[in-house]
């Protein structure tokens, strides 16, 4: 199942929604990443969305806002790779705000899941059924895609890689789906 919109000849992707501290759904839009996304990444973000490593040119770099006053909620980078079938998932990182790595008070939940829906959407619209690989930064983040999102390891080698396909990137992408 593909959601995209076409309006005015490009493609929009759909509305995707994150939870206030009110448990209300804010409805959400990705779109692609600008030079002053990253800037605002300069000050009190955990990464400088700047740096070379972030800005290689072979990753795809994605931003969220909110649909209404177009508050930059996350950033995400992702590498597209067909001989793989998958798309990785390089980098992605909420506002510091919202970022439960900075703040235990934060000011909406599900931004990483939104970023993990998203890719599978890429994933999707790629050819690649939605299956998406990520490398968790902690095990207590690996332990959070294993647990929230059916995340399963698929290295030997490193466990902190993580896949996830078939049914758990399903139920992942329609799950942040902003309702018609």
């Amino acid at each position: 199942m593909v959601y995209y919109i076409y309006k005015r000849g490009a493609r929009m992707y759909p509305d995707y929604y994150v939870i206030s501290p009110a448990g209300d759904r804010i409805p959400v839009t990705m779109r692609e990443a600008q030079k002053d996304d990253y800037e605002q990444t300069t000050y009190g973000w955990q990464s400088n969305w700047n740096s070379s490593y972030i800005q290689q040119p072979q990753l795809k770099k994605y931003a969220m806002e909110t649909t209404e006053t177009h508050e930059l909620l996350g950033l995400c980078a992702f590498h597209d790779m067909p001989e793989s079938v998958l798309l990785f998932v390089t980098y992605m990182e909420s506002e510091p705000g919202s970022n439960p790595n900075i703040t235990t008070h934060r000011a909406y939940s599900g931004v990483g899941a939104v970023m993990l829906a998203f890719a599978i959407q890429l994933s999707i619209d790629n050819g690649y059924g939605g299956a998406i690989a990520l490398k968790a930064k902690t095990s207590e983040l690996r332990e959070h895609y294993i647990q929230c999102y059916g995340a399963i390891p698929f290295s030997h080698y490193d466990p902190f890689l993580l896949l996830i396909d078939g049914e758990a990137a399903q139920n992942l992408f329609v799950k942040y789906l902003k309702e018609g």
